[in-house]
Formats: structure tokens, sequence, C-alpha cells
């Protein structure tokens, strides 16, 4: 029977990480500063990493991937004034969890997190890899071991390590790690090569595009959105069209990060698909792109089925280059019943500045959400029209802050004009 999460969360935290700021004690391992170019503080040592890596182990699933998401992201000492804290908190745990955001150095906690690869808690693994990774050098030699093992598991880990290490020097071994037997070896080596974002790779993630596993193919798709060079257009287009959707919602969103216009027509095409996640990534993905070409199909696409679409779609033509006539359907949009949607379209009219679109923002001064109502002022103080005039009048007269104060400010720069 599983522990509850919150209550686990705390057994994670008294067992974990406290037990070992207690060892650490006995050590002199805690409480140390490194210079500018170093980490504040020493890595974690064997014990500790031991403690940590038990105590997720035994926690809750949900609990050990929240761990495992942020680890490294966000782990930094408050200081010693305790601002944001609970009075009664005696930050016993803050040596801990700050020596397990710095790289391991510690020869035995090295090979702590090398056997780590191999637990049978994939969470456990994942932590591993990353602690192992985030040590860059002082972990190679443990990672190219762990890359050559007879277990698949352990491969696997060793390539996701080799990807949070971001090390150029890895670029072979993973290169060689894609044609591993394995298709989850393959897969994470392919989402490695894209992490360290060399052009090198190119032409072996796009022969992996063309994998018979699923897996592989959308790795391979990630990984040239992540090098963002533009010889990774041609081979992504085809999985536009690929059998599984989620391989085409990762083509469409790579094709966005490489930001090349060849690749508009196939991604308006793709705005027809029949998944909606696919066509909010294509939506995303015309608006990097910025062609204005996209304007007429992206519109189209606020009448969608899915509210997620409708917003991509507002966002994207909001985001489109020299864009200066708003699409009719964007202009209607702003009557939706949907509040997120009346905002993005409002955000996507002040940057086209369309002034067809005053009397409908002028209607929509009054929304009754605040956010929206913002959005519509700021949208109208960008129409550079005597007729936005009344409606910036009204403005100044809402109960908000903000607005008045874009209004006042936007009648002020007319009145010096």
């Amino acid at each position: 029977m599983k522990i509850p999460t919150l209550l686990l969360a705390g057994t994670l935290v008294s067992t974990g990480a406290i037990s070992a700021v207690a060892l650490a004690r006995g050590r002199a391992t805690a409480a140390a500063s490194f210079t500018d170019e170093g980490p504040r503080h020493p890595g974690p040592d064997s014990a500790r990493v031991e403690l940590f890596l038990g105590g997720l182990r035994a926690a809750d699933p949900i609990l050990c991937q929240m761990v495992a998401d942020q680890l490294g992201n966000f782990w930094s000492s408050y200081g010693a004034h305790q601002v944001g804290l609970l009075a009664d908190d005696s930050r016993s745990w803050e040596s801990a969890r700050d020596s397990l955001a710095s790289p391991a150095t510690d020869a035995a906690a090295l090979r702590r997190l090398a056997r780590g690869l191999d637990d049978t808690n994939p969470c456990v693994r994942r932590v591993a890899a990353k602690l192992l990774g985030r040590s860059r050098e002082n972990g190679a030699a443990l990672l190219a071991t762990a890359l050559q093992s007879p277990s698949a598991r352990v491969r696997e880990a060793a390539a996701l390590a080799l990807g949070h290490a971001d090390r150029p020097e890895s670029l072979g071994e993973l290169t060689r790690a894609t044609r591993d037997d394995s298709p989850a070896v393959v897969a994470m080596a392919a989402w490695a090569l894209g992490e360290l974002e060399r052009p090198e790779a190119i032409g072996r993630l796009s022969e992996l595009v063309q994998s018979r596993e699923t897996l592989v193919r959308r790795a391979a798709a990630w990984a040239l959105g992540a090098i963002e060079d533009p010889r990774g257009v041609a081979p992504l287009l085809p999985l536009l069209r690929d059998d599984d959707a989620a391989t085409r919602a990762l083509a469409a969103h790579a094709l966005g990060d490489i930001e090349s216009r060849t690749a508009v027509d196939p991604l308006i095409a793709a705005l027809r698909d029949g998944d909606a996640e696919v066509r909010r990534e294509a939506a995303t993905a015309l608006g990097q792109i910025e062609d204005p070409r996209a304007a007429g199909p992206l519109g189209h696409l606020l009448q969608d089925a899915s509210p997620r679409v409708r917003r991509a779609a507002a966002e994207a033509l909001g985001d489109l280059d020299e864009l200066e006539v708003a699409p009719p359907e964007l202009i209607a949009a702003l009557a939706s019943g949907d509040p997120s949607l009346r905002r993005a379209v409002a955000d996507a009219l002040a940057e086209i500045a369309d002034p067809r679109a005053i009397d409908a923002l002028g209607r929509a001064i009054g929304d009754p959400d605040l956010e929206t109502r913002r959005a519509v002022v700021r949208a109208i103080a960008e129409i550079d029209d005597a007729a936005v005039t009344p409606y910036l009048l009204r403005a100044l007269k809402d109960a908000d802050r903000e607005i008045r104060k874009t209004a006042a400010e936007a009648l002020g720069d007319r009145k010096e004009h």
C-alpha cells in the first residue's frame, strides 16, 4: 500500500536530508563556499547520496518524479535572513540540500551514483543519472564504462546522464550508442545528442527519424529541433505525416525551434491534422517562424474545437512578422466565452494594431475579466487612430490603476503629437 504523498514528503526529508546533515557534521563536508568560478557548496558524499536515493526509492512515485524534475533547478540557499520561511523551521536540512545541488566530486559518492544507474526504480535511475551527469568530468570515466554495460537499463541511464553532462567530448560515444540493440538506449542517446546541440549530429539524427521504432523517431525529432540547424528541416518534414501523433507533434515543435520559412507550407497543412496537439504545435511553430503567409490559416484555426488550439492560434497571429491586417476571425474572437482566449486575442491585436479592430476593442473595454480588460486597453493604446480617443477616456474611469495608467500615457502621447 502506498504511503500518502504528503506524509511521504515528511518522511523523505526526515530520513534523507536531515539524517544526511547529521552525518555531514562529523565529516566536515558541509557549509563550505566556493569561488565565483565554481559551486558555492561542496558536492555530496557517499552517505548523503545513499540516504537521498534510499529516500526517493521509498517515496510515493509522484513525489519522486517531482524531485527528479526539479533537481538542480531551484535549490539555493536563502541565506541567514529566513525570509519566506515558517518561524519554526530549523533549517537543519539546508546544507544537505545545497550539497545535492553541487557536482559530486567524492569518489565513493560517484561510484554510488553509478550503481544507481541499475536501480530497479526508474525514478531513482533518473535521479542518479542526473546527479552523475551534473558531476561532469568527475563522472566521465564511470559513464563511459556504464555505456558499455551488458544491461540495456544501465546503458540507457548512462546516455541520460551524458545528456545532462552536456560535454562536447561525449559526441562520439553517444553517436555510437545510437546503434545499440536496444531501442530505449538509441532513443536516449538521440535525445542526449540534442542536448549537446552539435551540428555534427545532424547526419545520424536524420537517419534515426526513419527508424521503425516510434520512441526513436520521437527522440530524433526532438534532438533535431534542439540543434536548431536549417539542415534539420528536410528530415523532419516527413514526420509531419507520421502514423504516430506524438511524433507529428514533436516534428512540428522542432520545426518551430529551427524557424526556417521552408517549413511554412507543411506546417500550414498540419493545422488540419486530426490530433489537437499536432494542430497546437503547428500553430505555435508558425508563430515562431513569423511568416505572414500563415495569417489566414491561423485565423481559421480560431474556430477549432480545442480551446488550447484556439489560444495557440491567437498567440501565433500576434507573433507574425509585419502583420498589419488582423484576420476577421481574430477580431470576432474578442467576443469568445473563453477569457483566456479573449486575452490572447487582445494581446495579438496589440501587436497588429489594425484600426479595423477599434470598434470590437471598444465593445470589449468593459470585459468582466480584469486581465482581458488590461490587454484590451493596451491594444487600443497601440492603434494610431483618433477613433480610439473616446475609448481611452472611458478607460480613465476604470477601477484598475494599471488600466488608468495605460490610458493616460496613451492620451499623453497623442497630445504631444
